[in-house]
């Protein structure tokens, strides 16, 4: 099984959570005090963050911080939007 780099995981988990949670990015940003820059750059997987800003951006989505690290394949995507909305 090939692994996604952490960088690319982030990014797809972030982008999924909101969409689960119904959620824009720029609400996320702005529930960060982030910049929409900065998280437009996380979800294209090419912005390094520090472990500092994962406990946020875990805190501001609701989820532990391996969630964001988590790969998520199609069907268990689709049991959690059925679970969670």
């Amino acid at each position: 099984m090939n692994h996604l780099p952490a960088a690319t995981l982030l990014g797809q988990n972030v982008r999924r959570l909101c969409e689960m949670q119904g959620m824009s990015l720029d609400a996320l940003a702005e529930r960060l005090g982030w910049p929409g820059e900065k998280i437009a750059d996380l979800v294209a997987s090419s912005l390094d963050i520090a472990l500092d800003q994962v406990d946020e951006l875990s805190a501001a989505l609701g989820v532990p911080p391996h969630e964001l690290f988590d790969e998520v394949t199609m069907a268990e995507n689709q049991t959690r939007q059925l679970r969670y909305g």
